[in-house]
Parts: structure tokens; C-alpha cells; sequence
């Protein structure tokens, strides 16, 4: 199988996995999604991390959060152990901003434990800012948000710019957004000694409804994942 070449992968040591790389990119096809975003969330220092278990139990915690407001979400991550940051994981996640802006929920570095979202009778209920670095903290995990790099991804599309945490996918910026998702499959840091690696979400066109995640879904350790 011929392994495709990103500017990526050229400063990362390569390609660790083609069949990996058409399934990652999968993501960004068939969503049905009228205002995507794609974030890229670094999670390390998770409270006795051995394998994959913590970080994945708060993707999912963070997914029933987002699809309680209404913002469907797909992901892809990868596993990886370096010197600098120990076992950790790479976090590609789609989501449609169409109903709530996403980033007042996928910012670590916003609110506060105290911050209430209250509303009167009759209003849309809101996101609040905190809920992500709360949840995390009480797992042990640091999340950084890596933002993309291309100028086109900035306000106004110019290096003048303020840099965003997130990227769009409309039009020429879809190949980028692909080159940028070739992060998850760099030969670079992978473990040898694990052997499921890289996750994915279940994909589907309309993800239901299923209300706020009010309960911490990681209390009974259970996951709706796919693994490889």
C-alpha cells in the first residue's frame, strides 16, 4: 500500500499507518454539518493513565456534554509517549457550531467552578463557561488546545490575524484540515508496547438528541468507543 506524504508527516518521521490516515480523513466526509469546526486537543497527565482508559472516558464525557446542547461531534485520536509529556493523546473532534458556539465549551481556559448557567423559564438553556477544565481536573488530566497554523485558519485569513482554536473546512481549507489530521498518523512517538492505539467515534449523519450530561458518564467507566 503506497503511504501518502504530508509536510506533516516530512517533519514527524513519516507515516505510521496508512489505513489509519483514510479512516481519520473519513471524518471531514458525509457529516451533514452546517457550521463545522475542527479542534485538535492535546490530554496528558491523567491520574493513573497506564493505557487509554482516562482520556477516553473524558472524550466521552465531553461528547454527551456537547450533544446535551445540541452540537454533534465526531472524533479520531491517537495514543503516544514522549519524554516531555509521558503517555498521551491526540484528540481530532468535528463538531457542528450551528446551535451553540462550541468554543464556549472546548476551552480549558475560560470560566469559573463556580460559573451557573441560569436562564429564565422558557429560555434555551446556554453553555457555561468551566465545565471543561472542572472535568478534567477531577480526573487529573491538562488539556491543551493546539490551534492550527496556516494563515487561512486566522481571522480574515491573513498572518495579520488572531490565530483561532479552531479550523472551518469550507472550500480550499478542506485540504488543509486533511494535512493538519495527519498529525494522529506520524511515526513519531508512537508506543510499541500497546496495542490498540487509535480511536474513533461512531460516526452517524444526525446524532440524537440525549439531553445535558448533567451525571459524570465516567463514574461507571464505561465507553461507546472503537479502537485499533
Amino acid at each position: 500500500m503506497r503511504k501518502e506524504e504530508t509536510g506533516v508527516l516530512a517533519r514527524n518521521g513519516g507515516m505510521h499507518r496508512q489505513k489509519q490516515y483514510r479512516q481519520i480523513k473519513a471524518m471531514l466526509e458525509g457529516h451533514g454539518y452546517k457550521r463545522p469546526r475542527l479542534y485538535h486537543l492535546v490530554m496528558m497527565d491523567a491520574i493513573g493513565a497506564d493505557g487509554a482508559g482516562p482520556y477516553l472516558n473524558a472524550i466521552k464525557a465531553l461528547c454527551l456534554h456537547l450533544r446535551g446542547f445540541d452540537i454533534p461531534t465526531r472524533w479520531r485520536a491517537a495514543l503516544e509517549r514522549d519524554d516531555e509529556k509521558g503517555l498521551h493523546m491526540h484528540v481530532f473532534m468535528l463538531v457542528d457550531a450551528t446551535a451553540h458556539d462550541a468554543g464556549l465549551i472546548i476551552n480549558p481556559y475560560k470560566g469559573t467552578s463556580s460559573a451557573k448557567n441560569r436562564t429564565r423559564k422558557g429560555e434555551k438553556r446556554k453553555p457555561a463557561p468551566g465545565w471543561l477544565r472542572d472535568m478534567l481536573a477531577r480526573r487529573g488530566i491538562t488539556l491543551y488546545l493546539s490551534q492550527p497554523k496556516a494563515e487561512m485558519h486566522r481571522v480574515g485569513g491573513t498572518a495579520e490575524g488572531k490565530r483561532k482554536n479552531y479550523a472551518s473546512i469550507a472550500g480550499d481549507k478542506l485540504a488543509d484540515c486533511q494535512e493538519w489530521l495527519s498529525y494522529l498518523v506520524k511515526a513519531r512517538s508512537k508506543p510499541e508496547d500497546i496495542r490498540g492505539i487509535y480511536f474513533s467515534s461512531r460516526d452517524s449523519l444526525h446524532a440524537p438528541h440525549i439531553g445535558p450530561a448533567e451525571v459524570d458518564p465516567a463514574a461507571n467507566g464505561q465507553t461507546d468507543l472503537q479502537a485499533a
